[in-house]
């Protein structure tokens, strides 16, 4: 149960608990849709950390390698992994030669096989190389804000939703509105564009069915896409 200052905000509470390795009261509820639907809030704060923590080793090293393996780290250690481990379950799964029934009992297998390791080992290599391109300075802002537009794309081809497109809605006007120096709407567009392509070839896979794998594999996936994306996004001066 959640109790404390925490009992009269459960859906930011489970939010947190379910997603993130943050120090919140947990729940050992299921996340309800209030909670799912704030998990782009969850990703900020997350992106924010790991935003830190790369920087921070670059302070202290001048190495963009060091600075992008702690920010990979990072973003992987303070999600609890939990969007890794979806998109580990979906490469062993998706890519098998089965029937959508047994494609789904293989994603629930809590064993990883050989398609999760060859998986991993690519996404990492691109996610890391992402990382290195980017100036540690600016992974300040660009963590952030690929963690919430991953996690706003995969929401929003999941079930639109007024929160959601709020929280989008509010981070384009507070940034890209001011300085004009951040593409962020073809952030945006290219978030939901790669999440629903992750989601579609999910569903076509399992038979039209998705599992929370699923939303979780998008997640990874359309973040390594964003940050590979913004050293064009961003228009440098």
């Amino acid at each position: 149960m959640i109790e404390g200052p925490f009992r009269n905000f459960r859906p930011l509470a489970a939010a947190f608990s379910n997603f993130s390795i943050l120090p919140i009261p947990h729940s050992d509820e299921p996340p309800s849709e209030d909670a799912i639907a704030l998990l782009p809030l969850v990703g900020v704060i997350i992106g924010v950390f790991a935003g830190l923590g790369g920087y921070g080793s670059w302070l202290l090293t001048q190495s963009s390698i060091a600075a992008a393996i702690v920010a990979w780290v990072l973003s992987i250690a303070l999600s609890g992994a939990i969007h890794v481990d979806g998109f580990l379950d979906c490469c062993d799964g998706l890519f098998a030669t089965a029937s959508p029934q047994r494609r789904l009992e293989i994603m629930r297998d809590p064993r990883h096989g050989t398609y999760a390791i060859v998986g991993m080992a690519m996404i990492s290599m691109l996610w890391l190389y992402a990382l290195a391109q980017i100036p540690a300075v600016l992974l300040l802002v660009v963590l952030p804000l690929a963690a919430i537009f991953a996690r706003c794309g995969a929401l929003l081809v999941r079930r639109p939703s007024v929160i959601v497109l709020g929280a989008v809605a509010g981070v384009l006007a507070a940034i890209d509105a001011p300085s004009h120096r951040f593409g962020v709407l073809g952030a945006v567009v290219l978030a939901i564009l790669v999440a629903a392509a992750v989601e579609a070839f999910a569903r076509r896979r399992l038979g039209g069915m998705l599992s929370g794998d699923c939303y979780g594999a998008a997640i990874v996936v359309t973040e390594v896409a964003l940050l590979l994306a913004f050293p064009a996004l961003l228009l440098l001066r």
